[in-house]
Order: C-alpha cells, then structure tokens, then sequence
C-alpha cells in the first residue's frame, strides 16, 4: 500500500509553506490525490510522487 502524505507534512519535510504545496499541486508540478470538492477538499500525496518530484526539481536546479 502506498504512503499519502498530507499537504501540512510535505511542506515541513520541503521546509516550505502549505500553501506553496497546494500551487504546486493545483498547477501540476506536484501530483497528489484530491478528496472531496470545493476549497475545503484534503489533498494527499504519495511518497513516490514526492520522490519524483525532488527528482525532477534537483535536476531542473542543477542545469541552472
């Protein structure tokens, strides 16, 4: 079974605000799972998604 991550842990494992998770989610950057509709919906990412997205982050700043 796969880890989901809330918004509140992957933004104090990244160090960043929640709300910086949550644009990253809702532009795409981040892929997570949304639960139920409207603003008061929960958002859960999965460990490997987070992975993937250090991933691709670490090379984005590294070619810079």
């Amino acid at each position: 079974m796969k880890k989901l991550l809330t918004r509140q842990e992957v933004a104090e494992l990244l160090r960043v605000h929640p709300r910086t998770i949550e644009r990253w989610l809702v532009s795409s950057e981040l892929k997570g799972y949304k639960l139920g509709k409207g603003r008061t919906s929960l958002w859960r990412i999965s460990q490997e998604e987070l992975d993937k997205f250090l991933k691709q982050n670490k090379k984005r700043n590294e070619s810079n």
